[in-house]
């Protein structure tokens, strides 16, 4: 029987990817990095049935995690540049565009070749269109934010009559900050209009971290920090023990947004009811592992070894 074998779809300059594959082979399987890094040379091809690596067959690996997915973006930044930026800018981030739109391709054909990959290449959405995955969980009757996405200066004026608000990225990728006075300036309000922003209700309470894999909560956290948003200054971070009604809220978000493993953010407010801020597809995990009773990547690596082994193929001569 070949050894097992489990894909990393990541970077081998992302430390989750390299941390995840070290404890997958310190539980006896083999694991790689298949790294879509866009400084590197194009390395995947693909047709029908067959798939391979830099050269190196995939044929018998059919569990990968999906840890990162490289969308493509500007290749530079195209202030002050005119001509160059038709000629040589828009052939360098068409380039970039081609390389996503081939690694999107073979991860979305995984259910038709027979690999597993987690999570669906699909829920990277929830990373990107942020409304959209609120609505998801909305409509599961999972408790949410009040939410606007706006580029109107007077729908969140409107909005934030007897509010007290916080606001981020559309798409993410940036903290949350406290919606001022300041920024109610006309002159700042301005800004709208050149991109929309999301605006969300302050919810009052504790931070809480929660890590769901297949259908289970394995890990959960109280979070504190400094400020808005824990991400800036994080201060502590200790093992928090869940009630089953908050439990199987976390999962039944996870089974709404098609999740098998993620993050969830949640606030725990003073009446110990909770909102769900959002469920990371892609969650860090290895500072949680520090005071983590049993890792996170430990449990993840089992998971993916499990799939793995339940995927393999049994021969006739196995069976005497």
């Amino acid at each position: 029987m070949n050894q097992l074998s489990v894909g990393i779809i990541g970077s081998n300059n992302e430390r989750h990817s390299v941390y995840l594959k070290e404890e997958i082979e310190r539980q006896g399987a083999h694991a790689f990095i298949l790294d879509n890094s866009p400084d590197k040379p194009y390395p995947l091809s693909f047709t029908e049935h067959i798939s391979d690596y830099e050269n190196h067959p995939l044929s018998d690996t059919k569990v990968y995690f999906l840890r990162a997915l490289f969308l493509p973006s500007p290749a530079f930044d195209s202030s002050g540049i005119k001509e160059k930026m038709k000629q040589e800018g828009y052939a360098a981030y068409s380039a970039e565009r081609e390389r996503y739109a081939a690694w999107l391709s073979w991860l979305k054909t995984a259910p038709y070749q027979g690999r597993t990959i987690i999570n669906p290449v699909d829920t990277l959405l929830i990373h990107f269109a942020k409304p959209y995955h609120l609505e998801v969980l909305r409509a599961a009757d999972i408790p949410v934010p009040k939410t606007l996405v706006t580029g109107n200066p007077s729908k969140l004026l409107e909005f934030s009559k007897g509010r007290k608000l916080i606001y981020k990225p559309v798409a993410g990728g940036a903290l949350c900050r406290l919606l001022t006075d300041e920024d109610k300036d006309p002159e700042r309000l301005k800004t709208l209009v050149n991109a929309p922003v999301q605006f969300q209700e302050y919810i009052e309470g504790d931070d809480i971290r929660v890590f769901v894999l297949g259908g289970k909560v394995i890990a959960s956290f109280l979070v504190e920090g400094e400020g808005i948003d824990y991400r800036e200054k994080t201060t502590s971070v200790k093992p928090f023990p869940l009630t089953k009604e908050i439990s199987n809220l976390c999962i039944r978000a996870c089974h709404a947004l098609g999740l098998t493993f993620s993050g969830v953010d949640l606030k725990l407010r003073p009446d110990g009811s909770v909102v769900c801020i959002e469920c990371n597809p892609s969650p860090m995990f290895e500072g949680f592992d520090q005071v983590a009773p049993v890792s996170i990547v430990s449990q993840l690596a089992a998971y993916l070894i499990d799939i793995a082994k339940q995927a393999q193929p049994v021969h006739m001569n196995e069976l005497v």
